[in-house]
């Protein structure tokens, strides 16, 4: 699976649990999400380069863990979610106008209160609804269906046969020419992380077990596509494709592949581009692609806000730069290292001969001799001048190391006691300056350089996690160790 980086930072505030659909129109909408909770609405139109915010404040209320749905037509579906302080929301809110404005179809639907849950659609429009987080965080395996897009409910199953789990993920797939429905992962009872897949061939009704125990580790918070096979649009099968998530070892940034509707799993990537993450949304766009926003970098934030879009197989080769020509102007000089264009290597010009007493337009000898120097190359760097001792009673201040390819930093020469500088007054230029200026640097460095403090900054949350964790366990072990003294001297008393 080929990815590309559409939005480095995105506009929108950084969350994840957010909602995500794509219209036929082409646009797509970003919907709510954490940190917040928020209740804004944001657009775009070009595949996520650039968004733009169609509404501050929606009239639903804020949440996150929501489900989002399209409808034909245009139409979009915001389904439950959690708001502050531990709210559960069972309303139902439509939006014709690419999320203008809004109407409440439902407050309270049948269904309990959730976050966390699936929403799937099927052809006809029939909207399921199931699993999810209740009111008092209780795990839910019911299944719910509206024939006539959101307005009612009728409940398909109280308890479906798989697991009650949260933060799984289900989609509608077209395989053989028939359709299914399939529900993969999850959070279960005990904080346990599902590798299972479920699959029901009559909406939702009855359920199989396809695989439990599948090649790719138990996690929640994971992205669930079903793309055209091999990338081609318009054919009947469509493939899954499983992208990260929460493992038992932290966030993944691995791609699972899947031709035969669940029953058997290919790795297509082991480590994306993109930094590994949980909670984040993606959308199927009308030419099999699909674009992927957001989400945290471990299960206790880190919340991103960078948009990438991938397509199922190779991506088309890119046609070759076109040959200038007379009528052409010249390209511009390449850029070095540093930012500034790059000294081109020019053809010798042979002087033309000049009549006596004709003025000269030329340089003159000494401009060429100083073009002559310029032309020469650069002599080596000066070695780093070693810093004055330190004085008894004197306090010395140390910089920042220099920037790769940057020069070693020498310290002004210390001033006499008499003597005023003419910069005294200037203030004292704040960071180092041996590193790059960000906009002196080229768009593809400063996307790699962006790309490197995502994934270091999950590294970091992944540790923070870690030692967490082992500080918890120290914590009970001295717990039971002053437990079992206790009783010992008890005893012996």
């Amino acid at each position: 699976m080929e990815w590309t980086q559409r939005c480095e930072v995105a506009p929108w505030p950084a969350r994840s649990q957010a909602g995500l659909v794509a219209l036929p129109g082409g646009e797509l909408v970003l919907l709510g999400g954490l940190v917040g909770p928020r209740s804004d609405v944001w657009r775009s139109k070009d595949n996520g380069t650039t968004w733009e915010r169609a509404v501050e404040v929606a009239p639903w209320p804020a949440r996150c863990g929501h489900g989002v749905a399209t409808l034909a037509g245009g139409a979009m579906l915001l389904l439950a979610g959690s708001g502050g302080a531990g709210r559960k929301y069972a309303d139902v809110w439509r939006s014709v106008d690419v999320g203008a404005t809004w109407h409440r179809l439902t407050q309270v639907a049948p269904w309990a209160p959730r976050s966390g849950h699936n929403v799937v659609v099927l052809p006809g429009g029939v909207v399921l609804l199931m699993a999810g987080s209740g009111p008092s965080d209780e795990l839910l395996n019911d299944v719910w269906r509206s024939p006539d897009g959101g307005t009612s409910w009728e409940q398909l199953c109280e308890a479906a046969p798989w697991p009650a789990r949260a933060f799984g993920r289900a989609t509608h797939l077209w395989q053989g020419g028939s359709s299914a429905v399939l529900v993969l992962g999850g959070l279960a009872i005990g904080d346990c992380l599902l590798d299972d897949v479920w699959r029901s061939d009559d909406g939702g009704v009855n359920w199989d077990l396809l695989v439990d125990g599948a090649p790719w580790k138990g996690r929640r918070g994971h992205a669930l596509v079903a793309l055209p096979a091999l990338g081609k649009v318009g054919e009947s099968d469509e493939a899954l494709v499983l992208l990260g998530g929460l493992s038992a070892t932290g966030t993944v940034a691995d791609a699972w592949h899947s031709l035969d509707g669940g029953l058997t799993w290919r790795l297509l990537i082991k480590e994306a581009e993109w930094a590994a993450r949980l909670e984040h949304s993606i959308a199927v766009l009308s030419d099999g692609s699909a674009v992927m926003t957001g989400g945290q970098a471990s299960g206790k934030g880190g919340y991103l806000g960078d948009v990438w879009h991938g397509t199922l197989g190779e991506a088309p080769p890119k046609p070759p730069p076109p040959k200038p020509t007379q009528a052409q102007p010249r390209p511009p000089m390449p850029a070095s290292s540093g930012g500034y264009p790059a000294p081109q290597p020019q053809p010798p010009v042979a002087p033309q001969p000049q009549p006596p007493g004709a003025p000269s337009f030329g340089p003159s000898e000494a401009e060429a001799a100083a073009e002559a120097a310029r032309r020469q190359p650069s002599p080596p760097p000066l070695p780093p001048v070693a810093p004055p001792p330190q004085q008894k009673g004197e306090v010395v201040t140390g910089t920042l190391p220099p920037f790769k390819g940057g020069k070693p930093l020498v310290a002004p020469p210390k001033q006499e006691s008499g003597a005023r500088s003419s910069r005294e007054a200037e203030p004292a230029p704040v960071g180092n300056p041996a590193w790059p200026k960000y906009e002196a640097m080229q768009a593809a460095d400063l996307r790699k350089g962006v790309l490197e403090l995502q994934k270091g900054l999950a590294d970091i949350t992944k540790r923070l996690d870690s030692v967490g964790t082992e500080n918890q366990l120290l914590r009970e072990e001295n717990s039971l160790l002053k437990e079992a003294i206790d009783d010992k001297i008890e005893g012996m008393q």
